[in-house]
């Protein structure tokens, strides 16, 4: 089954796509940044810029992609026959699961790796000096954040039986809903962004809103809840 996962990985272009998008984004910020010609030898945004484009763009690709990953059974209508090659729905939507952390983990490292030679790039084009570890430390933090996002929208497209759906739901969750239930006093602050973030701000070395213990404990329940709504109306539902 793993195997029939990594086929569709290397065949269909999504994944393909989806990285070249985000490292095309990166590299037109760069560029745009060499045009515009900040201060050499005193700016920081000759590496800045490409950072906070990737850390927005690599976010929504893994959404894109967590969602992608279940959502195109449904969109392509092979459920048939995924399930005939795993009859286990169970062990199905497990498959799934550990396919899309693979694949996110493999998106978020390359796009991240390359944003970093990006940025070492245009250092050195604008003559300052690269915090590299200060820099690593962000892109891991932000890395991290991606990959829960992404399985959050594989488990959305599974329960709306749709990628779009997971891919939209995710989006509006994380731009706009979520700082809104931030807003509710005491529970607010377990809402699925604020816990993604401050496991976010624990690897940074940051200030967190949550413990990281709470935060993963948060996380986990979180992703056991879409997840398995999700594997609950799989597993019951007729497949067509």
């Amino acid at each position: 089954m793993f195997a029939s996962e990594l086929l569709k990985v290397r065949s269909l272009p999504a994944p393909r796509i989806a990285l070249l998008i985000t490292v095309g984004l990166v590299v037109i910020g760069a560029v745009v940044v060499v045009i515009v010609g900040p201060a050499q030898g005193t700016s920081s945004a000759y590496y800045e810029v490409p950072a906070a484009i990737a850390s927005i763009v690599v976010t929504v690709g893994a959404i894109v992609l967590g969602a992608w990953t279940f959502g195109l059974e449904f969109a392509s209508k092979t459920l048939r026959l995924a399930a005939t090659n795993q009859p286990s729905r169970a062990r199905l939507v497990l498959v799934k699961v550990f396919s899309a952390l693979a694949l996110l983990s493999v998106y978020v490292i390359l796009s991240l790796a390359i944003t970093l030679a990006i940025e070492a790039v245009m250092a050195s084009v604008g003559g300052v000096n690269l915090p590299f570890s200060a820099q690593l430390e962000s892109m891991l933090s932000g890395g991290v954040e991606a990959i829960i996002w992404g399985l959050f929208a594989f488990g959305l497209a599974l329960l709306f039986r749709s990628d779009t759906a997971g891919i939209v739901a995710a989006l509006v969750l994380a731009l706009g809903v979520d700082a809104g239930l931030q807003e509710i006093p005491t529970v607010g602050k377990y809402s699925l962004g604020s816990a993604i973030s401050s496991i976010g701000d624990a690897i940074a070395g940051d200030i967190a809103t949550l413990a990281l213990g709470v935060a993963l404990v948060a996380v986990a329940a979180w992703l056991a809840l879409v997840i398995g709504a999700g594997a609950a109306r799989f597993i019951t539902r007729d497949l067509a």
